[in-house]
């Protein structure tokens, strides 16, 4: 009986269960990746009327020091013929200091007592896309009221007022 089993088995394999042969199928090119090896942040830039707009750059969102240096290197040849441009051209360094792990608090060198609400605009807005951050001041002076004129932030969370927070150790006064 097993004989006569093993016999049908060859059979049924031989016969390949029915399956026809065709021949070469087009199925569209071959899938190609697109997405960059290196991480990447937004910042702000400003558009016509000093409106904040995301901008990507080659930084590492969980670098908040080397994303705000590259917001400072201001908007590319091809960024400023679409029109986008900075108010941050008199700030040499910004230093970021990482209060807790939902604030940062950044300062800007020279100090500037007083930044253009666009100028504001652009450090806070993009303090609030890195990843995780909800409280944003710009330097310890800041008292977390929005500046008369500072438009919203297009694709963070909205300006949220923050409790007065002391300055990390050794920062300048």
């Amino acid at each position: 009986m097993s004989r006569v089993a093993g016999l049908a088995l060859v059979i049924l394999l031989l016969a390949g269960c029915g399956v026809r042969p065709t021949g070469v199928v087009y199925a569209g090119d071959a899938p190609v990746a697109t997405a960059s090896g290196s991480p990447r942040s937004q910042v702000f830039l400003l558009a016509g009327g000093g409106i904040p707009r995301p901008v990507w750059r080659p930084a590492d969102p969980a670098d908040p020091q080397r994303v705000f240096d590259t917001l400072l290197s201001g908007p590319t040849r091809e960024e400023r013929a679409r029109g986008l441009t900075t108010e941050l051209p008199g700030i040499t360094k910004i230093v970021v200091h990482a209060l807790d792990s939902r604030a940062l608090l950044v300062e800007t060198i020279p100090p500037m007592l007083k930044l253009s609400a666009e100028a504001y605009a652009q450090i806070y807005c993009t303090g609030l896309l890195l990843s995780a951050q909800t409280v944003v001041k710009i330097s310890y002076l800041d008292d977390g009221t929005k500046p008369d004129g500072m438009p919203d932030c297009p694709g963070a969370e909205p300006f949220r007022s923050s409790p007065t927070i002391e300055p990390p150790s050794g920062a300048r006064t």
